[in-house]
């Protein structure tokens, strides 16, 4: 039953034409990252000894260079696997739908470039919905066998609760000590029946994004600890938007800006099993959002009180320098969309806002008929468990990673000085931002529909602004209603 319900949800998906804007996902162009720090190699078990005990031929493997290494990157790890009587049937193929993922790929690729000829990466260069059709053709074919699957989060159990198409990680290696160090969110929403079946390097906590300028004409102040303190729950938030609108300000763009940061912690499934049968099981944050969106609307405190103007012209042409637009709810990976959309750096500040959220976010599967395990499961603890590589992967790229003691590093100024995020900041080191922000973060009750329930849920969110629905009761029936009518799930 759930699996005919992922191919319904899927073809579902593909044809209302959804885009799913996360990261990787996005809409407009993101400018490159700072330079990577110079960060030590992983210590290898032979480092790990004294110069006593080492012996002359001990040194001498020392000696060697990144390329000619084939050690374990910590005792506790993952052993890189020796490449010396690999040929191109072991080369590993990565799918993704944009060159997001290749991004980080690419910072591991430059510690450890002997794995370089055995990886190739292919970017599908469509939506991520759009993906998953072409990955299981490659699956299905077994030519270019996808070795590496990312997902975004809307489509990821997809992947990660079919066990005919991916990996059980701790199968290949992983343990459950290794992800110690990582938020427990993350490896939340990637088990499955006690199976670990994906890895994410990334951090995707909400923050809000706040123009410092405006900041200054309304209370005097851009400080990020004075802002959060004017937004530090819906009530303070509500208030501060009749502060900014009284001095002609609008403290979002539109009514559908608060969507995630209130949808997103929701801590129980949308979508249930009950009796081998699928039910639609809606719970108060959906209420919640369809009441405080008509309050934003019925207060004037947005341009647009339309939920699908997100993401429009409007919305992001207040991300440039004198727009009226107070703030943006927003996302690690926000800041190449704002900068694409001609927000100056320096010109934002960063705080957590009213509520700890997340948006977006990828997760990286292993096909289960890879042909090189070894690497595949040593590329994804790289990108997930080892604090170095974390370290790199936000200094070289910009992004916030999953992994707690490299956000200890980071906070504490093992930061690049063209670290993308600073500069966008004007010095701000966002990284303590999301890093306080992440351990709120509700994963775990994810469902591989709750992207097309968005949708209805922005419908019903428009139509009682507008007054086709009298109450937020009447709202969320349409959504009930809508359930069955395109997925064939019913309300409980």
């Amino acid at each position: 039953m759930k699996k005919f319900k992922k191919a319904l949800a899927l073809s579902l998906t593909l044809a209302m034409g959804m885009s799913m804007v996360a990261c990787g996902d996005k809409k407009d162009s993101t400018t490159s990252a700072g330079t990577q720090a110079d960060t030590q190699a992983p210590a290898t078990t032979e480092a790990a000894k004294t110069e006593e005990q080492k012996t002359e031929e001990q040194k001498t493997e020392e000696q060697k260079t990144e390329e000619q290494k084939t050690d374990a990157p910590a005792s506790a790890g993952i052993t890189a696997p020796d490449t010396s009587s690999w040929t191109e049937k072991d080369k590993i193929y990565a799918y993704s739908w944009d060159d997001d993922f290749q991004k980080k790929l690419n910072v591991i690729l430059d510690a450890y470039p002997q794995y370089k000829d055995y990886v190739e990466y292919i970017n599908l260069g469509v939506a991520s919905e759009a993906s998953l059709e072409l990955i299981d053709q490659a699956l299905a074919s077994g030519e270019k066998y996808p070795s590496l699957i990312p997902a975004d989060i809307g489509s990821a159990k997809y992947y990660t609760e079919d066990d005919d198409k991916t990996l059980d990680l701790y199968s290949i290696g992983f343990t459950p000590e290794m992800f110690k160090d990582t938020y427990q969110y993350a490896v939340d929403y990637a088990t499955y029946n006690g199976q670990l079946k994906a890895v994410t390097w990334q951090s995707t906590a909400g923050s809000v994004f706040y123009n410092r300028a405006i900041a200054k004409d309304v209370w005097g102040t851009d400080d990020p600890d004075a802002i959060q303190e004017k937004l530090k729950d819906w009530d303070s938030f509500f208030a501060a938007a009749e502060e900014l609108k009284a001095k002609g300000y609008k403290i979002v763009e539109t009514t559908k800006d608060i969507y995630y940061a209130i949808i997103n912690a929701h801590t129980e499934p949308w979508v249930q099993e009950e009796g081998g049968v699928e039910v639609f099981v809606p719970d108060s944050t959906i209420t919640e959002y369809i009441e405080k969106a008509k309050k934003l609307a019925d207060g004037d405190y947005v341009n647009s009180v339309k939920t699908g103007d997100m993401w429009g012209g409007g919305w992001s042409g207040n991300m440039k320098d004198g727009g009226n637009v107070f703030c943006y709810f927003c996302c690690p990976w926000m800041i190449g969309v704002m900068q694409g959309n001609g927000a100056t750096d320096g010109s934002w500040g960063a705080c957590v806002g009213p509520s700890p959220y997340y948006w977006g976010g990828t997760y990286v599967s292993v096909g289960k008929n890879t042909n090189n395990p070894e690497l595949a499961a040593f590329i994804c603890y790289e990108l997930s468990c080892d604090a170095d590589m974390g370290v790199k992967i936000t200094n070289v790229t910009g992004d916030a990673v999953s992994n707690k003691a490299a956000n200890d590093r980071l906070v504490a100024g093992e930061i690049s000085a063209d670290n993308n995020g600073v500069k966008f900041l004007g010095g701000q080191n966002p990284y303590g931002t999301w890093a306080a922000a992440a351990p709120g973060i509700q994963q775990g009750a994810v469902t591989y529909q709750d992207k097309n329930y968005e949708a209805l849920i922005a419908e019903a969110a428009d139509g009682y602004i507008t007054g086709t629905y009298a109450t937020v009761d009447d709202a969320l029936n349409y959504v009930k209603e809508q359930s069955k009518i395109k997925f064939g799930i019913e309300a409980k």
